[in-house]
């Protein structure tokens, strides 16, 4: 049979057999990225997991009382990889190792790390808490004040409210500190925590 295209086969044909090199190239390509993105998250999952191994091993040195290891690994995620779930556990542990050396410089460097880096809320909100606590020891209340209300709905969660109420004691505003402390006693909270802001609100004339 005669082989008779149309106008805009013939024009398809012609380009197929100009580009039908770059056509195959193409086709190779795409299968190399995807061969690639499975190899690369295969290669993330290998690289999280010796990082969640390496966590371990630094937690257990940590629980005996050998902190070098979870200081190392800290100090090497921070700047590898500063995003991960990991990272801001092991800055966690090291803001602490730091806090009871009395190093709070130090310990707020570990905590504003992960501040500026963790995707985790929960993890988020633990390291602002803990800042603030720093900074209201080291009398830095407007500091301390600004980390707390940067949290996400802080009005509604006993610890920050009573932090705040906190601040405006030791800046001897005790007319505010008391309104604060009665509105923490609107969150729920064990009988222990309540018992403590009751005693609070009570010491204040």
């Amino acid at each position: 049979m005669a082989e008779n295209y149309t106008e805009e086969e013939d024009k398809l044909i012609s380009w197929f057999k100009e580009n039908y090199i770059n056509m195959i190239i193409g086709v190779a390509v795409g299968v190399g990225l995807v061969l690639g993105y499975n190899y690369q998250q295969d290669n993330t999952l290998n690289n999280q997991y010796e990082i969640s191994l390496k966590y371990e091993r630094a937690l257990a040195g940590y629980q005996e009382k050998e902190y070098t290891s979870i200081l190392s690994l800290s100090e090497e995620l921070s700047k590898t990889d500063p995003e991960n779930i990991y990272t801001s556990l092991s800055n966690l542990y090291t803001a602490k190792i730091y806090h009871d050396k009395k190093e709070y410089d130090n310990a707020l460097k570990s905590l504003n790390h992960i501040a500026n880096n963790s995707k985790s809320n929960e993890i988020l909100n633990i390291a602002k808490l803990r800042s603030a606590r720093i900074l209201i020891y080291l009398k830095r209340y407007d500091e301390a004040k600004d980390t707390i209300l940067s949290i996400e709905n802080y009005i509604t969660q006993v610890i920050p409210t009573e932090l705040l109420g906190d601040i405006e004691y030791y800046s001897n505003n005790l007319k505010e500190a008391k309104k604060i402390y009665q509105l923490s006693l609107k969150n729920e909270m064990t009988p222990n925590k309540r018992k403590i802001i009751e005693n609070k609100i009570n010491s204040i004339n």
